[in-house]
């Protein structure tokens, strides 16, 4: 990420927090790997998003696990957000028959964001993952995230990430 993309940052968090979450399929199956789970879990998304107010501000979904950072609206509890986006994924594949209806490990990972260096290097931690884990040669090749959204905000250039791990995520792992 470029420094002068910083101070546009700032006003993302809005009132609230922002919180990082993990989440990983149960056994690491790697259920998510198709364009119609893929689909599936960010219409449940949507659909959260209708019963559970949230601001959307990143992800991506890799086969077997996705990161994803949102604002919670109108509760205190991200929990609850998370909990329904996994139920719901679950009744709608068990819905469709396509597949066992168990399919997350039962907790995830969370993160409060603390200021604006901590939202930055969870931004990159997100979208340089695809590339971690060999997926794609740099974050603008992988479909499955919101890279594309930040690069049309001005926050990232099309080729961030190509030439390696941010200095500042190279601490971070949250598989």
């Amino acid at each position: 990420m470029t420094k002068d993309c910083r101070a546009k940052l700032p006003l993302l968090l809005f009132s609230g927090y922002a919180v990082f979450i993990t989440a990983v399929t149960l056994n690491r199956d790697s259920w998510l790997r198709t364009a119609t789970s893929v689909e599936l879990l960010l219409a449940s998304m949507r659909k959260v998003k209708g019963i559970h107010p949230y601001r959307h501000l990143a992800h991506v979904l890799l086969p077997e696990h996705f990161h994803w950072m949102f604002t919670p609206l109108d509760t205190e509890n991200f929990s609850h957000i998370v909990a329904a986006v996994k139920r719901e994924v679950s009744w709608q594949i068990k819905r469709r028959e396509m597949g066992n209806a168990k399919l997350w490990q039962p907790r995830f990972y969370d993160h409060l964001i603390r200021n604006e260096m901590d939202f930055v290097r969870h931004l990159d931690y997100i979208h340089f993952n695809p590339v971690k884990h060999g997926y794609a040669t740099q974050p603008a090749a992988y479909a499955y995230s919101s890279f594309s959204e930040w690069v049309n905000k001005g926050v990232y250039t099309p080729d961030w990430g190509a030439s390696g791990i941010p200095l500042n995520i190279q601490d971070l792992n949250f598989e």
